[in-house]
C-alpha cells in the first residue's frame, strides 16, 4: 500500500511483495512511488530507539531522502526520538498533568493509550539536522473515540495561537492538525480543555521523497500484547494501525515471550494472528520477520526454540526472514560480555546496538546477504 500522500500510484501488478530488500530494491528503480513507508512492531529493542533503530533510520535516510517521522505514539514516541523527534512520557519537560497510561495489549498502534484529564499535556519538540530536515507539511490526531465529546487545544510553536479542536465519534478516529509549521525547528504543544480523551499519538509526513518510519513497539511487550482472538479487538487494532501507511513492516518479537516463558508453538500462533491482520488490511505490504540473538538471560526456552518455529512457517508463507543471531555469532557468552548490557537482556547502544543496525542496514539495502535467510 503506498503512503496516502504520494500522487499517481503504479498499477498494482509493477510491486511484487518480497521481503524488506525486495521491496526496497524495486522502490529505488520507481516502481513505487516517492516514500517507502516502514512500520516497525516490536519490543524495547525497537522502542527504546538508541539500541538501533535511531541509527538505522538516520543511516537510510540520509542515503535516499527523508519523508517525514510518520507515526509518534504517545507510549513511546518517534523513531527518530531523541535526537530529531523528542518525546517521552519520563520526563515533564514533554508530558505532564493528570493522564492515565494503559497497561500494555490495547488495541493501538504501540500496545498502549493515553486517556488525559482537563490541563493533562504533552509537548513533542523537532531538531533539524543537516541531512534530517524535520519540517512537516501534513498531520493528524488518533484517537479513541468513547461516544462523548471533548475538547484539546494544541499549537505548532509557542507564537502561535492555540487551535481549539473537538473530538468526537465512537472507535478509532483521526482528525488533520492543519497550520503546520513552516520551521522545522517546531515545539507541538496538545492540551486536555474538557473530557477525558484516549489518545494513540500523531502522524505526520512532509513533501520530500524518501523514507518514513514509523515506530508501533511497546518496551515490555511480548507476542500476545500484539495479537489477541478477540474479533472486537482485532476490529479496532486493524481499524488504527491501518491509518499509518505502510509498505514494509519489520516485526521483532520474542524476546519478553523468552523472559516470560511462553511457549514456541503459542509465540508462533500470535505472530500468526498479528501476520493475518497485517494481510488484511495492507495486502500488498511486504512483511518480515526478525529473531532476535539470545542473551545469559535465564529462560525455559532459548530464543533458538522460537526461531525453529518461527522460520519454516515463515517460508512457507514467503514472508521475509532474518535472524540476528546470524550477525552475533553463535558464542553468547563472548559478545554478551561486550555488547549486552548488565540487565542480560538489552544491547549495548555503541557495540551490540551497531551490530544490530548495521545488519538491518545491510539486509534492507541488499549490501549483505548471507545469512539473512540461512538455516538455523
Amino acid at each position: 500500500m503506498l503512503a496516502v500522500d504520494d500522487a499517481q500510484p503504479v498499477a498494482a501488478s509493477v510491486v511484487e511483495v518480497g521481503d524488506a530488500r525486495e521491496r526496497f530494491a524495486q522502490w529505488r528503480e520507481g516502481k513505487a512511488g516517492k516514500v517507502l513507508a516502514v512500520s516497525v512492531i516490536g519490543d524495547s529493542y525497537s522502542a527504546g530507539q538508541d539500541f538501533y533503530l535511531n541509527k538505522l533510520v538516520q543511516r537510510v535516510a540520509g542515503e535516499v531522502g527523508f519523508a517525514g517521522p510518520g507515526y509518534v505514539g504517545f507510549n513511546h514516541g518517534a523513531a527518530l526520538g531523541g535526537t530529531h523527534f523528542k518525546y517521552t512520557r519520563s520526563s515533564e519537560k514533554y508530558f505532564g498533568g493528570d493522564w492515565k497510561v494503559s497497561g500494555l495489549g490495547q488495541a493501538s498502534p504501540d500496545s498502549r493509550t493515553v486517556t488525559g484529564r482537563p490541563g493533562a499535556w504533552l509537548q513533542v519538540d523537532a531538531s533539524p539536522t543537516p541531512a534530517i530536515n524535520t519540517v512537516v507539511t501534513q498531520a493528524k490526531l488518533l484517537y479513541l473515540g468513547n461516544g462523548e465529546s471533548s475538547e484539546i487545544r494544541y499549537r505548532w510553536t509557542l507564537s502561535q495561537d492555540w487551535k481549539p479542536l473537538k473530538l468526537a465519534g465512537s472507535g478509532v478516529q483521526e482528525v488533520p492538525l492543519p497550520d503546520t509549521p513552516t520551521a522545522a525547528d517546531w515545539a507541538f504543544r496538545l492540551e486536555v480543555v474538557n473530557g477525558a480523551p484516549t489518545l494513540f499519538g500523531l502522524w505526520m509526513s512532509n513533501d520530500q521523497g524518501g523514507v518514513r518510519v514509523s515506530k508501533l513497539a511497546a518496551s515490555g511487550a511480548a507476542s500476545a500484547d500484539f495479537y489477541h482472538s478477540d474479533p472486537k479487538w482485532q476490529t479496532q487494532w486493524k481499524a488504527a494501525v491501518s491509518k499509518i501507511p505502510a509498505d514494509v513492516y519489520l516485526i521483532m518479537l520474542g524476546g519478553n515471550d523468552q523472559g516470560l516463558g511462553v511457549k514456541p508453538q503459542t509465540y508462533l500462533h500470535n505472530v500468526q494472528g498479528l501476520v493475518a491482520m497485517i494481510r488484511e488490511i495492507q495486502p500488498a505490504a511486504s512483511i518480515n520477520l526478525i529473531m532476535r540473538q539470545d542473551t545469559t538471560r535465564s529462560s525455559a526456552y532459548p530464543m533458538s526454540a522460537y526461531a525453529q518455529v518461527l522460520q519454516p512457517w515463515a517460508q512457507s508463507q514467503h514472508l521475509g526472514y532474518a535472524n540476528l543471531q546470524c550477525a552475533f555469532g553463535s558464542d553468547v557468552k563472548r559478545y554478551a560480555a561486550a555488547m549486552i548490557g548488565p540487565d542480560k537482556i538489552h544491547p549495548v547502544p555503541a557495540t551490540g546496538g551497531k551490530v544490530i543496525a548495521d545488519y538491518f542496514y545491510g539486509w534492507i539495502t541488499g549490501a549483505k546477504d548471507g545469512c539473512a535467510a540461512s538455516p538455523l
